[in-house]
């Protein structure tokens, strides 16, 4: 079973991956990815950290590959060759970092959690100890980046509904029921995983085309074929 969850800052989307690990026992990639980036690359987690989830300006972008030898381009494919390894070895979370915009194997679920403004700002208000108008700094600012970063290395929107089969808003539902909703979900997507998914390479060649055309549909190629084939009738 693997689930990729995006999730907006305060969504509860780290507290449902936590929740769903406990009840089955999969395991979660969040700074997991960036760490075995690094270990493949032969290099320190630092050089990879200043791409992680956000795009550098392009003095700190020149500076970063001066001093490192990492660019953006050579950490999107180090991340896209991790995540299809993560997928590969199956029971996992994949949490943040695009995994909806790179894995195509029809098994995995790919989820998104959010939650209204007002609803995030309270609960980092009560988290963090800080006045209103911080929190929706903060949490303006987290939300800026990561679309940012989804959009640079995948050419996507990352809040635009379509690119996920679930998309789960807590304002009301609270963290138990959305870990149960998605294990139900992962479960039953689990019985069309494929045995080989694409190789790495393809997938490399996939995200530089979308970078290409940013407003290309992200459905998994074999959803797409599907729905292509399907009769247009009405309900």
């Amino acid at each position: 079973m693997v689930i990729t969850l995006s999730r907006q800052a305060e969504s509860g989307g780290d507290e449902i991956a936590e929740s769903i690990a406990a009840s089955t026992g999969l395991r979660i990639a969040d700074r997991v990815v960036l760490e075995q980036m690094a270990q493949r690359a032969g290099l320190p987690v630092s050089y990879l950290e200043v791409f992680d989830e956000s795009v550098p300006g392009p003095v700190e972008a020149l500076l970063a590959e001066w001093q490192t030898s990492v660019s953006q381009a050579v950490y999107m494919r180090r991340l896209v060759h991790t995540l299809l390894m993560l997928e590969r070895e199956d029971n996992v979370i994949i949490v943040g970092r695009g995994g909806a915009f790179v894995l195509t194997n029809p098994g995995t679920l790919h989820a998104r959690v959010i939650a209204p403004m007002p609803c995030r700002v309270a609960r980092l208000m009560e988290r963090q100890s800080v006045s209103q108008a911080q929190a929706e700094r903060i949490l303006r600012r987290i939300d800026e980046e990561r679309q940012r970063f989804i959009h640079a290395i995948f050419g996507a929107d990352i809040n635009a509904p379509p690119h996920y089969d679930l998309v789960l808003n807590t304002a009301e539902l609270s963290y138990a029921a959305a870990a149960d909703i998605l294990v139900r979900a992962a479960e039953h997507k689990a019985r069309q995983r494929q045995l080989a998914p694409t190789a790495s390479e393809d997938i490399v060649a996939r995200v530089l085309h979308l970078q290409r055309r940013p407003h290309q549909p992200r459905v998994s190629e074999v959803v797409w074929r599907y729905c292509q084939r399907r009769p247009r009738t009405g309900f």
